[in-house]
């Protein structure tokens, strides 16, 4: 939820130039707020995706399967840096599969319980456990990744383009940011990350 609201007031940032105590103006990127909502989105939806269902042994199972993910890319990240991690992997992992067993995951299944989905899933599933569906979010969030990625077909598919000049083989256009896009995919992540407080207030009582 921290890191939905830093992307979140960074893109005020970027969007909104005070002149003065009675006028703003706005300035309009085309890419690279796309990339802010897109955290926006994701961050907040994750957020959702762990605290959305009733099981509380679902919700440990999936805080601890990004735990593991988050302890493997630990690992290839300081190889990169030829370092070693203050705790081995092994004695990491160890750790989790512990308050796995504890909380009560299946040991015959245990690898599987701890398997953390692809980005794309926790987005879904994410957005299912809002008022907006799942499958809205995630072609948001999508919508944004590719213009994040600088995907030509996000460029021209989402963004206002005009041809300004054209021979046999090289056209020149000149690319406009989508308003409608930017407003409507930024509510989208608002609205998940109030869905994740309320999900945290409610978890954060325990019956």
């Amino acid at each position: 939820m921290t890191v939905a609201v830093d992307h979140l007031m960074a893109l005020l940032a970027t969007l909104v130039r005070e002149e003065s105590t009675e006028h703003a103006s706005a300035i309009f990127y085309t890419h690279a707020q796309a990339s802010l909502v897109r955290g926006v989105i994701e961050n907040a939806a994750r957020a959702v995706w762990l605290l959305g269902p009733d099981e509380r042994l679902i919700r440990v199972q999936r805080r601890l399967a990004l735990s593991v993910k988050e302890v493997k890319d630990s690992t290839k990240l300081h190889s990169r840096f030829d370092s070693q991690p203050a705790r081995d992997e092994q004695t990491r992992l160890a750790e989790v599969r512990r308050l796995a067993l504890a909380a009560g995951a299946p040991a015959d299944t245990l690898k599987t319980f701890l398997t953390a989905p692809r980005y794309t899933r926790i987005v879904e599933e994410g957005g299912a456990h809002s008022e907006l569906s799942g499958q809205l979010i995630l072609t948001l969030w999508s919508a944004c990744s590719s213009l994040a990625h600088g995907d030509i077909n996000g460029t021209f598919g989402l963004l206002g383009h005009e041809i300004v000049s054209q021979d046999d083989q090289t056209a020149l256009a000149r690319i406009t940011g989508n308003c409608s896009m930017l407003r409507y995919t930024t509510q989208a992540g608002i609205h998940l990350i109030d869905q994740a407080l309320t999900l945290y207030t409610r978890r954060a009582v325990r019956p």
